[in-house]
């Protein structure tokens, strides 16, 4: 009496999806084959669960743009060493940044005010471009993506970065007219608000799917450079926007 329909994996299996298949089985192990399926071992589910907390902690490092994650023992020049690539990357994205911002100056001389909710719009598009690549990445990861379509994620997303924008625009409008009176000034902040939330929401989920397209970890770059191309992103909006009816903000 025996089960013919063996479910197996190969030796050469990655580790991560050997744990996403004895989740998805309810297996307390798995057996591990050659490419002439003899039996060489097996794996047990507290393996597996090594291997979960293995590769959890790796995605975390990688989102907070650090090749490995730093262990309390590590000496500070060992961390600095990990973690200085990606700042400098990041440092001279962000001097692109400020040399987009330095296009608009003729703007800001005229309204000088503008300035003072540059932080509050690329802090929001950096915060709600984060959330959606939490989703995707954990979604890449588990596989939900793949058993609902990578086209049903992104209209889900985009509904939400539809309606979060919404919400968030029309606040900070109703904000900005009772603190400054000006009530076109809390139009183009609310708009400006509204659709940089909507362009980073969707950012934030379609650039993990890309790289994952192309045979990249999501986890390697998206958290911070996400959050860097949503405050590209924002600052075109807001200054592209501010520039093109500041006759009407005068």
């Amino acid at each position: 009496v025996m089960s013919e329909r063996v479910v197996s994996v190969p030796v050469g299996e990655d580790q991560e999806d050997v744990a996403q298949m004895m989740r998805d089985y309810d297996f307390l192990a798995l057996p591990v084959v050659d490419f002439q399926n003899h039996l060489l071992g097996i794996i047990t589910v507290d393996d597996v669960m090594d291997v979960m907390e293995e590769e959890a902690s790796d995605d975390y490092s990688k989102l907070a743009g650090v090749s490995d994650m730093d262990r309390s023992d590590t000496n500070a020049f060992l961390s600095a060493k990990k973690r200085l690539p990606w700042l400098v990357i990041l440092l001279f994205l962000g001097m692109f940044t400020a040399s987009i911002i330095g296009r608009f100056e003729a703007t800001l001389d005229q309204k000088a005010i503008l300035a003072i909710f540059i932080p509050l719009i690329a802090g929001m598009a950096g915060n709600t471009g984060t959330q959606a690549l939490a989703v995707a990445v954990r979604g890449i990861a588990t596989g939900e993506i793949e058993k609902q379509g990578k086209q049903a994620i992104m209209v889900r997303e985009a509904l939400t970065g539809l309606i979060t924008g919404t919400c968030c625009g029309i606040l900070v409008t109703i904000v900005v007219y009772l603190w400054q009176g000006d009530l076109f000034l809390g139009l183009l902040v609310g708009i400006s608000i509204a659709a940089t939330l909507i362009v980073a929401t969707i950012a934030g989920a379609l650039v993990p799917l890309i790289m994952h397209r192309l045979n990249i970890d999501p986890a390697v770059a998206s958290g911070p450079f996400i959050t860097t191309i949503n405050d590209i992103i924002s600052i075109l909006i807001y200054f592209g926007m501010a520039t093109a009816f500041m006759n009407v903000l005068l």
